[in-house]
């Protein structure tokens, strides 16, 4: 088995939805996993997906909702064939008690394909 799958199954453990042939789709992954994929090198600080934030973005949003009494999840990609580079594409908030981070979620995910602002969660697609 590729040395680079082996370990994206060990850092994303049950979170794997599906594969191709040369990369893994994953969801609901925890800010502490998220932090794990870097910490173990698969994936960089400055990776990213098409007009998605980076890696290390992602993480800073991700720290000030748990600052604000919210949990953010992630969706993304893993591509491992060569090298390995872990994306991510999705967000999704919930537990905003404070109208204004809402504003904030919206200026971080400007530019994702799809915004979604509700009373039970805040999403973001790119």
């Amino acid at each position: 088995m590729n040395e680079n799958k082996q370990r994206l199954e060990h850092v994303l453990g049950a979170s794997i939805t599906g594969y191709t042939p040369n990369a893994i789709k994953f969801t609901g992954l925890s800010l502490n996993k998220v932090e794990e994929l870097l910490a173990q090198g698969c994936t960089t600080p400055t990776s990213y997906f098409n007009a998605a934030p980076t890696i290390s973005q992602f993480i800073d949003f991700g720290k000030r909702c748990a600052n604000m009494g919210a949990v953010a999840t992630f969706d993304g990609h893993a591509f491992y064939r060569d090298e390995l580079d872990t994306v991510l594409d999705t967000i999704t908030v919930v537990g905003v008690k404070d109208l204004n981070f809402v504003g904030e979620f919206v200026k971080f995910t400007r530019g994702c394909d799809d915004i979604e602002v509700s009373s039970q969660e805040l999403f973001a697609w790119d």
